[in-house]
């Protein structure tokens, strides 16, 4: 099955190429998000789930920060994607460096995806 085609709004070939270029450096990031989420590593294309987890959470950040207008769908997106994080945490800092895990590896994704 090929996930990168979930993606939308990307084209496929440079978005796997920049996904690629950065788990090079990232890879990290990728397994304790997947490991906080539940997500098995071992599993096929598990990169390709948290990058869309993080593209998901790039939109529920504009709508935090007014920078889009929620409508009834994308808040409910958000909220489920709230709760995904918050599951198993036990206080607020442990959320907090989720999100800027997934927050930082956004921006370095759209970075990578703009020069490939």
């Amino acid at each position: 099955m090929n996930r990168i085609g979930l993606i939308e709004g990307y084209d496929p070939e440079r978005t796997r190429k920049a996904l690629d270029l950065l788990l090079r450096d990232r890879n990290t990031e990728f397994q304790g998000l997947a490991e906080s989420m539940g997500i098995p590593t071992n599993s096929e294309e598990w990169e390709v789930i948290i990058l869309k987890f993080c593209l998901d959470f790039e939109q529920c950040f504009d709508i935090w920060t007014g920078a889009e207008e929620p409508d009834q769908t994308k808040t409910y997106k958000c909220m489920t994607i709230m709760r995904e994080i918050a599951k198993g945490k036990k206080t607020v800092t442990e959320i907090s460096h989720i999100q800027n895990v997934a927050y930082n590896l956004y921006k370095e994704f759209h970075n990578i995806y703009q020069r490939t």
